[in-house]
């Protein structure tokens, strides 16, 4: 059976979409703030985010817009984290079979986690309508992109937001993402490497150095630690699947 793409499916998933406003509207927010802080006008953020549609990528973006020596680190870092949609486009691609190209490529344009996991869904319960997943990719992008806009104008009515303290949004972000990679004790190491060299940088050689160097010795120390160790060092298991 063909996939198909229908009017009924669109408007499901849109509204099935607009469940994840809040949450999609508060992340464009905190960019919109931070893209401001930048200098980037609202009509330049509110474009990056419809043409770029990706949180992540965006707020590396952010860090290395005034560092130029970050460049290439933030390409791999984006390119690294967001390697995962190859995987997802291929799992993708037998569920769309027999759908117009015109219609599946601008539909794999709205792909984020949240509707790639239910098109797995509507997949495993033997729906082919891939209306549904564009449908709730337009829907976060909408809040999205309503957050992105209401955040660089409210940054741009604050002026210096870092009088207000609100400039730990981008560290803040980072330390939670860095959270995320935490699988037990025996990341401790790499973690408590990275950072020193991070401040030792920041310390002595200066500009955006750190955030290379840091990256980079946190990454070495955990590829070149002994298997055992990697595995929770104490026979225990530590790390979690």
């Amino acid at each position: 059976m063909s996939a198909t793409f229908t009017a009924a499916g669109f408007r499901r998933g849109f509204l099935e979409g607009l469940a994840l406003f809040p949450g999609m509207v508060a992340f464009g927010v905190v960019f919109g703030v931070l893209a401001g802080q930048v200098g980037i006008s609202i009509l330049g953020a509110a474009s990056m985010s419809v043409f770029v549609y990706a949180g992540t990528a965006q707020l590396l973006a952010l860090h290395s817009w005034h560092a130029p020596d970050l460049l290439v680190a933030v390409v791999v870092a984006v390119v690294a984290m967001n390697s995962r949609y190859v995987l997802f486009g291929a799992a993708m691609q037998p569920w769309m079979r027999g759908l117009s190209p015109w219609i599946a490529y601008p539909s794999m344009f709205l792909m984020v986690d949240a509707n790639w996991a239910t098109a797995m869904q509507e997949r495993d319960a033997g729906r082919r309508d891939v209306a549904v997943f564009a449908g709730l990719g337009l829907g976060c992008m909408v809040g999205w992109v309503a957050g992105t806009i209401a955040g660089t104008g409210f940054g741009q009515l604050l002026g210096d937001t870092r009088r207000l303290g609100l400039d730990f949004f981008l560290p803040a972000f980072f330390l939670s993402l860095a959270c995320g990679f935490w699988r037990g004790r025996a990341d401790v190491l790499p973690f408590v490497i990275g950072g020193v060299v991070a401040i030792i940088f920041d310390r002595f050689v200066g500009g955006s150095w750190h955030v290379l160097a840091g990256g980079m010795a946190g990454s070495l120390s955990a590829a070149f630690m002994p298997r055992g160790a990697s595995r929770g060092g104490d026979g225990t298991g530590g790390s979690q699947p």
